[in-house]
């Protein structure tokens, strides 16, 4: 991504230039290299523009310059321009300090409540962040002077070593403008000192072809001052007064121990002109910083309206319920939490429990759910919760924790199955008792939350509960809501049938090269106008159609459609309150977030079972994927047979094969999901599958991420019966949406060929995943899809705590000083 700068440089002014000149005063360089005298030395980028051959192409294209906005420069006494050195981080001005620092004033799509939710869940990994931060600047020799380079709107700094985006502090060449990430920085000089070779990525080279050797690149920090430290100490001190969750392991004992040494330069704080004091000089006045002993582990995951300064924790039913199944709670935590008196109070209120004749929950309708009988006895009910928290039965054995599930099927009343199957709708938890009053039921054996009515206002509440725990969800009915001739096959052939695209044999994963979009179109719902290898018909799909970021641009009513009516716009939608990625600012480059979309025809046959239409992969972010179109081509309709055995062999639970059967609805793909925390068990089984069939498994390469497995049902038992990782086998019909959570390992199969358009989300829940997942992808080769970092998940995470800080800051007056 280039910049081109929009206003001119000083030294196209006359008078300007003129006093530079006789002052000799230092100067920050306001353009391209490029643009600027032949003889001072230029960024590799403006080198690489410069040696161009066409020049009107030259003439036309913008230019990143690595020194735009960082480099100083000065005439000497003979008038001669040079290089004075770089801009330092006391250097900046309002506008660059304003970027990073929390304004109290006209915080935008954000409120209180969930201010206070985003910081409960990604504040800890803010407080880490810093703490990196601060261990890699005390790394810096005292002795050497720390450059500033400061954010150029619509740059994405990137590491040119490993493609990362670059958070803050950074080691960049003073003479050609290369610079390289923390992380590779330190691999080239452990292998440097132990004399190894720097195996996992090559450096670039320097003017001349000299070798980039650590010790002669510049330390450089992207954020101005000190704004970085300040804003964790404000963090700290807005978590304490507001009662808000923190299990940092970061103290302000620690951040003094990790602080670089100041420099003589930081001591006298010369600045520009107006330059504004840090925000470390406010909290001097107020020093409120927070020791991790002062917050209690309670407030985890509580409904965000509950919590107010200083005020006693809410009772509200589900406070507890969130409490027993974070996973961040410490033991001591957990021995002080009173459990068992609040359960015992919150059981008083709960309806009659269902009978366990197993005869009254075998419904004949799809619209009734089969529900887990629950024991009708309260404090069997008490002690099976309890146990099912810490993942045991009473026998001892290992079970997959269901706390939500049994809760929310121990409320429904105690009706006769006539009752009911009366309910087309479903059934509805009382408000008056959890405050949901949304139609929804269960899948895959009650784990597996599907809501019905995706313009409901309460959807987000139920949802909610079922994604901390970092299960994926469905949404059902979006399709009666979209404009359906916009979603026609038809009208993506009319419209878009004669550019070229690459189209991928499902079968053999081949790339067919030279084809049309028409020519995918013309097979979609008829078979003997599908492009044809040597034997058959070939199972193709659009590979990367629209390509990039073009879906908005080329399909401007289709996006308004689809944002308009996509269910849980808090989390979806691109100005979302809960989308993590609305946070980051105009200024900076957007993450790719689509919407894509995915076009492919079905695989029908017993042989096609074992392929995927998507092979098992994750993705770094949240995603919602809507099947907006399904079409069973001409000659099809008697494959139903075989859709409803691929069905079963897909490990289906009995209430959607039911789903399928009633036939009232159109089956699109059979999805697994799989939990993000079994990644790593279904990667040592993936490898030792390959290599159990001869296979390499390269240092750079990983089975998931390279998108080279599909699971059928042999492999999915053996997952199961060796690993214990059991995912959830899911079909998506016409209108659902499959909520899939960040780093949760996915497959998808399409029984008919399918319209599918996904939107990716950061949500604060699984902001985790994407932390850990940017780090995984560092790793895989320069060629590999995912290696690129486009996520930009620190400045996501950096934003979005800088604005709900800024929020509850502005809100303390209005309840006084907690």
């Amino acid at each position: 991504i280039f910049w081109s700068p929009a206003r001119k440089s000083v030294l196209t002014d006359p008078a300007k230039l003129k006093k530079l000149q006789q002052s000799g005063e230092a100067f920050v360089q306001d353009d391209s290299c490029v643009n600027i005298v032949a003889q001072l030395p230029k960024c590799r980028e403006c080198r690489l523009d410069s040696l161009r051959k066409d020049k009107e192409q030259q003439k036309d294209s913008p230019v990143f310059c690595r020194f735009f906005h960082f480099r100083r420069l000065q005439f000497n006494k003979h008038g001669v321009l040079r290089v004075e050195g770089f801009l330092t981080p006391n250097k900046y001005d309002n506008e660059a300090i304003g970027l990073w620092l929390p304004l109290t004033k006209n915080v935008v799509g954000i409120d209180l409540d969930t201010a206070k939710y985003i910081l409960a869940n990604i504040g800890d990994h803010f407080c880490q962040m810093v703490i990196s931060e601060k261990e890699a600047m005390s790394t810096i020799e005292p002795h050497r002077q720390v450059a500033w380079k400061r954010a150029v709107k619509g740059v994405r700094e990137m590491c040119d070593v490993c493609d990362t985006t670059i958070f803050n502090l950074h080691w960049v060449c003073p003479r050609c403008g290369f610079g390289v990430c923390v992380d590779c920085y330190r691999m080239k000089r452990k292998n440097c000192q132990q004399g190894a070779a720097y195996k996992t990525f090559s450096w670039l080279k320097c003017v001349k072809s000299q070798i980039h050797e650590p010790e002669n690149l510049m330390p450089t920090q992207i954020i101005p001052g000190k704004a970085l430290y300040d804003v964790g100490d404000i963090v700290h001190s807005v978590r304490a007064k507001w009662g808000i969750k923190a299990n940092c392991p970061c103290s302000n004992r620690q951040f003094k121990l990790f602080s670089k040494p100041a420099s003589k330069e930081d001591l006298k704080q010369t600045s520009l002109a107006g330059e504004k004091p840090t925000l470390g000089a406010v909290l001097q006045q107020n020093p409120s910083v927070l020791e991790p002993a002062a917050v209690g582990g309670e407030a985890a995951s509580k409904p965000a309206g509950s919590m107010k300064p200083a005020c006693p924790a809410s009772t509200s039913p589900l406070n507890w319920l969130a409490d027993l199944t974070s996973g961040n709670v410490n033991k001591e935590n957990k021995e002080k939490q009173p459990t068992m008196p609040i359960l015992k109070n919150e059981i008083k209120c709960l309806p009659p429990l269902p009978p366990l004749s197993k005869s009254s929950t075998v419904l004949h309708t799809f619209n009734s759910t089969i529900l887990t009988p629950v024991s009708n006895n309260n404090s069997g009910f008490l002690r099976n919760l309890l146990n099912s928290s810490t993942g045991k039965t009473e026998n001892g054995l290992k079970n997959t924790p269901k706390i939500l599930d049994d809760i929310f099927a121990s409320l429904v009343q105690n009706k006769t199955t006539s009752d009911l199957s009366k309910r087309p709708q479903g059934l509805t938890i009382k408000p008056s008792i959890l405050g949901f009053d949304t139609p929804h039921y269960w899948l895959c054996d009650n784990r597996l939350l599907c809501l019905q009515d995706p313009n409901n206002k309460s959807n987000w509440n139920v949802f909610r509960e079922c994604w901390k725990q970092g299960q994926p969800v469905m949404v059902s009915g979006v399709h009666h809501k979209l404009n359906s001739e916009l979603w026609k096959p038809e009208s993506f052939r009319k419209e878009f049938g004669e550019q070229e695209v690459d189209l991928v044999n499902c079968r053999t994963n081949e790339i067919i090269t030279g084809a049309t979009v028409g020519d995918f179109w013309d097979g979609f719902e008829d078979v003997p106008n599908r492009l044809k290898n040597e034997k058959e018909p070939m199972v193709l799909k659009l590979k990367d159609w629209p390509p990039g970021e073009d879906f908005r641009d080329m399909m401007p009513s289709r996006f308004d459609d689809l944002m308009a009516n996509i269910p849980l716009p808090e989390y979806t939608r691109r100005d979302g309150k809960l989308n993590l990625a609305s946070r980051l600012p105009n200024y900076f480059v957007r993450p790719d977030l689509g919407p894509k979309m995915y076009n492919a025809y079905g695989l029908i046959t017993p042989e096609d079972r074992k392929y995927g239409t998507t092979n098992l992969h994750l993705d770094v972010s949240d995603a919602a994927n809507v099947m907006v179109y399904v079409g069973i081509p001409k000659g099809q309709c008697e494959q139903e047979e075989e859709v409803l055995k691929t069905i079963q062999d897909g490990d289906s639970d009995e209430l959607t094969i039911k789903r399928f059967i009633e036939g009232k609805e159109k089956p699109g793909a059979l999805w697994h999901i799989y939990a993000a925390k079994d990644t790593e068990k279904i990667r040592e089984f993936l490898k030792k599958v390959s290599e159990e069939q001869g296979q390499e498994n390269p240092a750079d390469h990983d089975p998931i991420h390279d998108q080279s497995w599909y699971l059928d049902r042999s492999l999915r038992k053996r997952l199961h019966q060796e690993y214990g990782v059991q995912g959830w086998a899911i079909v998506q019909f016409l209108g659902d949406v499959v909520f899939i959570p960040a780093g949760a390992p996915h497959q998808v199969h399409n029984l008919y060929s399918c319209i599918k358009v996904a939107e990716d989300f950061v949500s604060p829940e699984h902001v985790k995943h994407c932390f850990w997942l940017t780090q995984e992808f560092r790793y895989l080769s320069q060629t590999h899809t995912n290696h690129e970092d486009k996520l930009q998940v620190k400045n996501v995470i950096y934003h979005a705590v800088k604005d709900a800080v800024a929020m509850l800051k502005a809100s303390e007056s209005s309840f006084g000083k907690p």
